[in-house]
């Protein structure tokens, strides 16, 4: 039939150029029907979306694994998927006839295939970054990483520039080049990856503003040293949206006040969920450094939450001539916000004091069902979960234990909490436990 018609439109005067040249007739209507079928494709997709949050009970935040794979099916019936299950609530969708991706984010949005860059090697990583540090911020696109990579121990440049005349608190700055979008390391390992530097902003990621990474895993030859927001996936994670999910770190992280093995500084409303790290840390925190949100005038009313992650290498805090560098904690150093679900199994040794097995230093916010099994040292302030308490509102403490040994060279010391300055406000404590207490379970 194709063919008639294009004999037909020749006899008729229409040269072979007015029909298959870049704006010819055929190639119109070849680039209509591709676009009209990417078009289905998406709707398909956000379809299933739609059909997958909504429940016998009402409408779900979450999108269930197995509603939405039936309901992905339905839509499109005989053709084969390929469905990639993140366990973050985010999924990767290939139409096998079309080899396209389609990238469903946590919150449900569809990103389309237009919109997904892959990286599968060491070069193409390099590219990414160079992009993001020129200015291209990536917002509202998917970066999948592909393949293991591996950077050959060169000295890394992290990806987001962090200006270092910066004002911490307010980073979101034009001179500075965060990323703000979506970075899935798909579980691949990164290995190789060398810093060694004396500045603010040190990571795999230096700067993401209001960006998701998930996925990461930094292997055992990694070595990440510098100064304050250094952290083994990102440096300095600041905004209300951006979250941390499903990361591990096994190289060591060294800085100074705000350093830890997945992020070193979160300023704002962000959930690093099901994070671990493996690696020694000198610095602040296992899992993160230092966690602002609600003092800062720009973050009334947010928080920051750390939920189902575990710290397995050693936190330790070394002198700096910085102030503010005392904390030290098995999962957070500094904690405005939530640590829920989250243990420690690292040794935490503070030179200074406020030094706790879960967090060194906290003032507002909740602890809940976490525990630490590791001995807690330092000079004074130092406790089996959280080291000291600052100004109100306040803390509070659920379900908590501790087994690992408290010591130090001065005073304040507690089981529990080693210290709760005059201003500070002890909510409820309710259902701890240390080593020493018997109970029945």
């Amino acid at each position: 039939m194709v063919i008639t018609i294009v004999v037909l439109l020749v006899l008729a005067g229409v040269s072979i150029a007015m029909l298959t040249g870049e704006n010819g007739i055929l190639t119109q209507s070849t680039n209509a029907k591709e676009k009209a079928t990417k078009a289905e494709e998406e709707e398909k997709i956000k379809l299933a979306v739609m059909g997958s949050s909504i429940d016998n009970t009402g409408y779900v935040d979450v999108l269930d694994e197995k509603s939405f794979k039936n309901d992905i099916k339905n839509q499109f019936k005989d053709q084969e998927l390929d469905i990639v299950v993140n366990g973050d609530g985010s999924f990767i969708i290939t139409v096998k006839d079309t080899n396209r991706k389609y990238y469903v984010n946590d919150d449900k949005t569809v990103i389309n295939s237009d919109n997904i860059i892959e990286i599968g090697n060491e070069e193409e990583l390099k590219a990414f970054r160079d992009e993001v540090n020129s200015g291209n911020s990536y917002e509202g696109k998917a970066v999948l990483l592909t393949n293991d990579i591996d950077l050959q121990g060169e000295e890394w440049e992290p990806i987001g520039y962090y200006d270092q005349t910066t004002d911490e608190k307010n980073p979101d700055t034009e001179i500075n080049k965060p990323f703000r979008g979506i970075f899935d390391g798909g579980n691949n390992e990164i290995n190789g990856l060398k810093i060694t530097s004396t500045k603010n902003g040190q990571g795999l990621f230096g700067l993401s503003i209001n960006g998701d990474i998930r996925n990461v895993v930094l292997g055992k030859d990694n070595n990440i040293s510098g100064k304050d927001q250094t952290g083994g996936i990102v440096g300095y994670l600041y905004g209300t949206k951006g979250n941390i999910s499903n990361c591990i770190n096994y190289g060591n992280i060294t800085g100074n006040a705000s350093a830890g093995g997945i992020v070193g500084r979160l300023s704002g409303q962000h959930t690093i969920y099901n994070c671990k790290n493996y690696g020694d840390i000198t610095g602040s925190g296992g899992i993160v450094g230092r966690s602002n949100g609600t003092n800062w005038e720009e973050f009334t009313n947010y928080s920051n939450q750390i939920i189902n992650c575990g710290n397995y290498g050693n936190v330790t805090k070394i002198p700096f001539n910085d102030t503010d560098t005392y904390y030290c904690g098995g999962i957070a150093g500094f904690l405005k916000g939530n640590i829920l679900n989250c243990l420690n199994k690292g040794t935490i040794n503070g030179s200074e004091h406020e030094t706790g097995g879960i967090a060194g230093s906290t003032s507002n916010g909740k602890i809940e069902n976490c525990y630490n099994l590791q001995n807690v040292s330092g000079t004074s302030g130092i406790g089996g979960i959280v080291g000291g308490g600052g100004d109100p509102p306040g803390i509070c403490i659920y379900n908590c234990y501790t087994k690992g040994e408290i010591s130090g060279s001065g005073k304040y010391f507690g089981e529990i909490i080693g210290w709760l300055s005059e201003n500070a406000m002890l909510k409820e404590q309710k259902n701890c436990y240390t080593k020493d207490d018997t109970f029945t379970a």
